[in-house]
């Protein structure tokens, strides 16, 4: 069998994302060719996920082997002509699992790809949540968050039910810009889009209901719009980047305009022209850096927030919505250890005058030492629900490992009986 190498290299870009190059089963580092003159199938799992990419070859019949991705990288690297002649081993592969009878079908739009391109970025893909490592589709379109920050793009998707689907590395490669077809049934999903296809299992668990984080339109009493995008991003990415919170202000000047400042380098700061309409922020908007890039950079140029800064932030302008939660921000004026002789002189003559004041009433006393009680209790309870939450997490982690370490139990088992 010859393939262009171009062909070949895309379609192991593709692959790539799936194949195990350090397993210890030949299989999973393997890309599996079958098909004819026709077309033939360039294929790779990792147990959990298949990946097929369908390419034009040059053959004289139907062909069936495998090859290890790193042999084939090699090869691409070496040949010094544009077709490269490929041969290999027959290796078991597994079948993927046909669609049911009562799989549920779905359109996909052409720019599906596109989409998910757009929520990618916000996906956590180390979260310990295992649900929150995908992306959802629903009627309603497609929904990603990490817990700070939700994005939802409509699309008419036809689902009866809610599905998350694992991140989509081999798809977000392939970049397919064609109609697909996604199917799904019990625990499995299909999907086909052009020459690429994925099958894979949908991740277990209820994804959070991501419509209740929305904002009503009537929670937001005044919006911002930047103007000179361009200038905001080049600004934005001037500031140094941190694993921390990297919060920038969005400070609402008298003028109209908006001065951004940054909360790491307070002297780091850029006034820009806007449009500003509603009442007058009693709070300083303040949102992460990572997150106003990521707005800018998809359209979102209109910021929707509440002048006192507890609801979260939506951002409109571009495909979908955005919304994010303000960063809460308490500046506390900063102590001068330097103080003139008279400052000291005046603060000695206040001390002397609180000793020398007549003794409060008791039952003042009484009041402040019972409102003080109160918010004792009020943080013991804060801090109950902290722990009983921590707990909560600290449970499902030890499930995440006991899955896991059933999971490797049975891998070594099958690497024992292909022994």
């Amino acid at each position: 069998m010859r393939v262009e190498k171009r062909v070949l290299n895309d379609a192991l870009r593709v692959l790539g994302k799936v194949v195990c190059q350090t397993s210890p089963v030949e299989l999973y580092r393997s890309v599996r060719f079958v098909g004819d003159e026709t077309g033939v199938l360039a294929m790779a799992t990792d147990s959990v996920e298949t990946v097929s990419v369908k390419l034009d070859v040059f053959t004289d019949g139907t062909v069936d082997f495998c090859l290890p991705f790193k042999e084939l990288k090699d090869q691409i690297r070496a040949s010094r002509s544009e077709l490269v002649e490929l041969t290999g081993q027959s290796i078991e592969f597994p079948e993927p699992p046909a669609p049911s009878a009562n799989s549920v079908s779905v359109v996909l739009p052409a720019n599906f790809g596109e989409l998910l391109a757009l929520a990618a970025p916000i996906v956590e893909r180390h979260d310990y949540r295992r649900i929150l490592q995908g992306i959802n589709l629903s009627n309603a379109g497609i929904t990603v968050t990490d817990g700070k920050q939700l994005l939802h793009l409509p699309s008419p998707l036809s689902l009866t039910q809610e599905v998350t689907i694992p991140f989509p590395s081999a798809l977000l490669a392939a970049k397919p810009a064609e109609i697909g077809t996604l199917r799904v049934w019990d625990d499995l999903f299909d999907m086909e889009i052009g020459r690429f296809r994925w099958q894979g299992r949908v991740l277990e668990g209820q994804y959070p209901n991501w419509r209740s984080v929305v904002p009503p339109a009537q929670s937001h009493d005044y919006s911002i719009t930047l103007h000179e995008v361009e200038t905001v991003l080049e600004w934005l990415k001037a500031i140094p980047s941190q694993k921390t919170t990297n919060g920038v202000e969005l400070n609402v000047m008298p003028d109209g305009s908006v001065t951004l400042v940054s909360c790491i380098e307070p002297n780091f700061k850029l006034n820009t022209p806007a449009t500003v309409t509603g009442v007058q922020p009693r709070a300083v908007l303040t949102l992460d850096r990572e997150i106003i890039l990521r707005m800018l950079l998809q359209g979102y140029h209109t910021f929707k927030a509440h002048s006192d800064g507890l609801i979260p932030v939506l951002a409109t302008g571009g495909i979908g919505r955005y919304i994010a939660m303000p960063i809460r921000t308490i500046k506390t004026d900063p102590i001068n250890p330097e103080l003139k002789e008279e400052e000291k002189m005046e603060a000695t003559n206040h001390v002397v005058e609180q000793t020398t004041a007549p003794v409060a009433n008791p039952l003042d006393e009484l009041g402040i030492a019972i409102e003080e009680f109160k918010l004792k209790i009020k943080a013991m309870f804060e801090e109950s629900t902290v722990l009983s939450r921590k707990v909560k997490e600290v449970a499902l982690v030890q499930k995440q490992k006991e899955r896991d370490f059933v999971q490797a139990r049975r891998a070594i088992e099958r690497i024992r009986m292909a022994i």
